[in-house]
């Protein structure tokens, strides 16, 4: 069944009801959405997002993204994990907007690979998740440092002028960890999601 159709409403439901539920449990118990790096710490709450858009279709995958952008806002007023949370995340520009497009290019991409490789759906999932990963870690790195350079780059003790290296950096590192973690883990959830749909 293409991406995009739509499923049938009890299944979505009880998809997007479970996947919204561990959107919130990765928001708030501690370690379960995030990897503990000051400053930023790293995610995987975005292969949720991920699985929710391969599972479900593009439209209810920009929904689940649009719940942990929400949700991370709420955290950042009420239980903030570090003193950046207060003027990072309460941005919705940098804390909403990313989450969206996750759903959105993951969609968008694996619609694309899906027409050249219609026999290798795990290879379609894994790539599409990697270019959602990304998508979510290189627009959040670049709307800090539009919004917040300065103040970025004195929160981590760093020069303004070097402040694009050591976020490119951070692509480098923890943005490649995530995204591999999502190409294995993503199509790993998706496949056995998909099979009880069926």
């Amino acid at each position: 069944m293409p991406l995009g159709r739509k499923k049938s409403n009890p299944y979505r439901l009880a998809i997007l009801g479970i996947l919204t539920a561990i959107i919130l449990i990765q928001n708030f118990v501690p370690f379960l959405g995030n990897i503990p790096i000051p400053p930023l710490n790293p995610t995987i709450i975005h292969i949720t997002v991920i699985v929710a858009t391969l599972t479900l279709g593009t439209k209810d995958g920009m929904i689940i993204g649009a719940v942990w952008g929400i949700t991370r806002m709420v955290r950042a007023y009420t239980v903030p994990a570090t003193p950046l949370d207060w003027w990072l995340w309460t941005n919705p520009i940098i804390a909403l907007l990313p989450r969206i497009l996750i759903g959105l290019m993951t969609g968008w991409s694996y619609q694309f690979f899906k027409k050249f490789w219609p026999d290798k759906e795990k290879i379609s999932m894994s790539v599409s998740a990697v270019i959602g990963s990304f998508t979510n870690t290189v627009l959040v790195l670049f709307f800090i440092y539009i919004f917040y350079g300065d103040r970025y780059a004195q929160a981590i003790e760093v020069d303004l002028s070097n402040l694009a290296g050591v976020l490119l950096v951070i692509v480098g590192t923890s943005g490649v960890a995530e995204a591999v973690v999502a190409a294995v883990v993503a199509p790993l959830i998706t496949t056995p999601l998909k099979k009880i749909k069926h």
